[in-house]
């Protein structure tokens, strides 16, 4: 019994058209509290997401131009011999950068950077409205962890313990990666680390793919 909900042929593009919803709550968060400092933190959280979309993007046509289609399902049953972090390293490193900044994770939270801005776009936020930008933040951080299963690991395909069993070990796994203790980057490294090393880096990775396929 496949357990697989829905088979999209376009399922990448419409996991990404999803996910970049995130940043309209970074940035309405921030205004509507009328806050200067979550107003900073909004449009700091606001441009730091947009501008890791574009690299956490270009990394994965490599994966598309291996597996040929969009469908996750494809893509993970074109792993089934062995996974795109062996084939792709380069996009996986990308990637995973890439997500950790997408999501705020250390040492990329500039969003909220406690000694600068207070806690950033949730300044102004308590109680519930508080831990429901929290509850966001982490299960972005589950979904993020179980997109690099489904592109890079392998997805459920495992030996030995059923499918389900592997997704989840998998995503915990990422999960447990992501949560790092680093030092946090200048606003301007940020930036600079995105859009003049992890995207040229990434479009450098996919003449690459496409020179070695087709040869």
């Amino acid at each position: 019994m496949p357990l697989v909900v829905t088979d999209i042929d376009v399922g990448l593009l419409y996991v990404f058209a999803l996910s970049s919803l995130g940043v309209y709550g970074a940035a309405l968060g921030g205004w509507s509290s009328n806050s200067k400092y979550s107003l900073l933190g909004g449009i700091r959280g606001a441009a730091q997401m947009v501008s890791y979309e574009l690299a956490l993007g270009l990394s994965l046509i490599p994966v598309v131009m291996e597996a040929g289609s969009f469908s996750l399902v494809e893509i993970v049953n074109a792993q089934a011999d062995r996974p795109y972090i062996l084939l792709e390293p380069v996009a996986f490193a990308i990637f995973f950068i890439s997500a950790m900044a997408e999501i705020k994770r250390i040492p990329f939270d500039l969003p909220e950077a406690e000694n600068e801005l207070g806690a950033g776009f949730h300044t102004e936020y308590s109680g519930m409205r508080f831990g429901l930008f929290f509850l966001g933040e982490y299960v972005h951080m589950q979904v993020l962890g179980g997109l690099i299963a489904v592109f890079f690991l392998g997805g459920w395909h495992g030996p030995l313990l059923p499918g389900p069993v592997w997704l989840a070990a998998k995503i915990v796994l990422v999960c447990l990666g992501i949560r790092g203790t680093l030092p946090r980057l200048r606003y301007d490294q940020l930036m600079n680390f995105g859009w003049k090393i992890l995207i040229p880096a990434a479009l450098v990775n996919v003449l690459f793919t496409g020179a070695r396929l087709l040869w």
